[in-house]
């Protein structure tokens, strides 16, 4: 099994962004009943900046903070939020091509060759779509873990590890 570059870029800006403690003002404090027989979970909004994020606190701590105190907190990793979009437009584009392809081949060759050149070459385009979409999709994740780093990783508004 090969090394995967991606996801070992991935998982190292995840690390790098978890590790920085940013301080925040606490604007919420509120409680969420879980479903499943889970216990309820402790949620506190912090304002950082221009944001405003969601952190989970253990009992002790949620009942220590209060609203409008500065609290050390670890910035979270953002969401995968897949482009529908293009996902659609690349979809479009493989359909288009598998059928321009079929076309051309099934005028050119005998019904047995034509069947054969057909599923090869409908395989191919949907693996090109497919990368394609996964590729596209990686690097937008890469470039939204980068974009969280840059914006909490400022000067005077962060420590580095647990501290």
């Amino acid at each position: 099994m090969g090394i995967n570059i991606c996801e070992l870029r991935e998982k190292r800006l995840i690390i790098r962004l978890c590790s920085l403690k940013v301080k925040g003002e606490v604007i919420e404090k509120r409680r969420v009943d879980s479903y499943g027989g889970q216990p309820e979970r402790k949620i506190v909004l912090v304002k950082y900046k221009d944001k405003i994020i969601e952190t989970h606190l253990d009992d002790s701590q949620f009942e220590r903070v209060e609203i409008g105190e500065q609290i050390r907190f670890s910035p979270p990793a953002p969401d995968r939020d897949p482009c529908i979009c293009h996902l659609f437009v690349w979809l479009i584009v493989g359909l288009i091509a598998g059928t321009l392809s079929i076309w051309a081949i099934t005028s050119y060759f005998s019904e047995r060759t034509a069947t054969i050149l057909c599923l090869a070459a409908a395989g191919w385009i949907s693996v090109i779509v497919w990368a394609r979409i996964c590729l596209r999709e990686q690097s937008k994740y890469l470039r939204d873990l980068e974009l969280e780093i840059d914006f909490f990783d400022t000067e005077g508004g962060y420590e580095q590890g647990g501290q």
